[in-house]
């Protein structure tokens, strides 16, 4: 496995299975995060003049650093707060998120943030070809 890029999101990421907002902050929160998500992948896939063939086996690791005191989340509430930004990825990419060549991985960790609560880095890797 090669790393292609890494690259971070200004996502703050909550917990959308425990959240109880009205409908329409959650739609423009998952929207923003959607966005964001797609046009920094997009961006930072030309930085590194990267393009996907779309048959290559990709490794995407997603992981929410937070506060050294903040709150960790379990991991199938760290899977639905990062499932928007799972999709902008697939966005950038051009693809479906269940593409059967993508392995997405959610992790979580604690950093030395003094502005924001949390954000999200991401890591791309490949498969080398053996052959």
């Amino acid at each position: 496995m090669k790393t292609v890029i890494a690259y971070s999101l200004r996502n703050e990421i909550v917990s959308e299975a425990n959240r109880h907002d009205f409908w329409a902050r959650k739609y423009q929160r998952v929207k923003n995060h959607r966005f964001t998500a797609k046009t920094f992948s997009k961006i930072a896939f030309e930085n590194a003049g990267w393009h996907w063939d779309g048959k290559t086996n990709l490794t995407v690791s997603m992981t929410r650093v937070i506060k050294k005191r903040g709150k960790t989340m379990d991991d199938d509430n760290l899977a639905s707060g990062l499932k928007a930004t799972r999709d902008g990825i697939s966005d950038a990419l051009g693809t479906a998120d269940n593409n059967p060549y993508i392995k997405w991985v959610c992790n979580q960790r604690r950093g030395d943030l003094s502005v924001l609560k949390s954000y999200v880095d991401v890591v791309i890797t490949e498969e080398e070809d053996d052959g």
